[in-house]
């Protein structure tokens, strides 16, 4: 089994409507996923931006292409202004879970257009509490208009490591993308728009040895770049400040 998160890795016998174009140097794809497309794919109904960077673009490039790729997703729900849940999941003790923490801890509250509010739930075998079930007390207590939620994703290959970002308006089922799938955040169960944001920073090893029988019993152990402290720090960044900045 091949793990990933990635609309683009879908799978090569189905083709996803999708439209790529270059924005401000930095290739962006967007998809559709119908309800068709959802039964057959097994992936969630909705839109999917995958903003793929190279090495000549700057933090503040894909910051800026991210804060425009997730200003349409709002649009696309209707959201024009209002109060923005940031939820930062994972768990921060392991660093390349920790992706959706550092954006929480890089979130500044408050704003007019756009007021933003951020939880790191962290996970249930610190607080011995569901993650979904915080983000749900605290939905229904905070009343947002949106949430946006942040966490590691799995890919199938190895150049998208710490090297891409999605955005979707599909929301997101945390651990899926290894084989451990939480209770959904998204729109069905939270009963308000979830835009999810991700990274892919972990790899299976099935997918590196895709080619060698030998391999299949190994497919369910996860790899991870050697210098993912560095990429979880990077990309958090580059998160965080196209939330900060969609006020501007």
């Amino acid at each position: 089994m091949n793990y990933t998160d990635l609309i683009t890795e879908a799978g090569e016998d189905i083709v996803i409507p999708s439209k790529t174009y270059n924005q401000k140097g930095v290739i962006v794809q967007q998809s559709s996923v119908s309800s068709v497309l959802s039964r057959k794919t097994g992936r969630k109904q909705g839109e999917y931006i995958t903003i793929s960077p190279s090495a000549d673009n700057s933090p503040d490039t894909i910051s800026n292409v991210l804060k425009i790729a997730l200003k349409k997703l709002l649009r696309l729900a209707g959201i024009h202004e209002g109060k923005l849940l940031v939820v930062g999941l994972g768990n921060e003790n392991v660093i390349v879970d920790a992706l959706g923490n550092e954006v929480a801890k890089r979130i500044i509250a408050g704003g007019k257009e756009y007021n933003l509010a951020t939880i790191a739930p962290k996970v249930a075998d610190i607080t011995g509490i569901k993650s979904f079930d915080i983000v749900q007390a605290i939905v229904n207590q905070h009343k947002p208009d949106v949430v946006i939620a942040i966490d590691t994703l799995a890919t199938r290959f190895l150049q998208r490591l710490g090297n891409c970002y999605q955005l979707t308006d599909a929301g997101i089922c945390p651990g899926g993308g290894v084989g451990n799938p939480q209770p959904c955040l998204d729109k069905k169960s939270l009963n308000i728009p979830v835009i999810a944001i991700g990274v892919p920073l972990i790899i299976s090893v099935g997918s590196i040895l895709s080619n060698d029988k030998k391999a299949i019993g190994y497919s369910h152990y996860m790899l991870t770049p050697r210098d993912v402290d560095f990429l979880v720090q990077r990309c958090a960044s580059v998160i965080a400040n196209a939330i900060n900045s969609i006020n501007r």
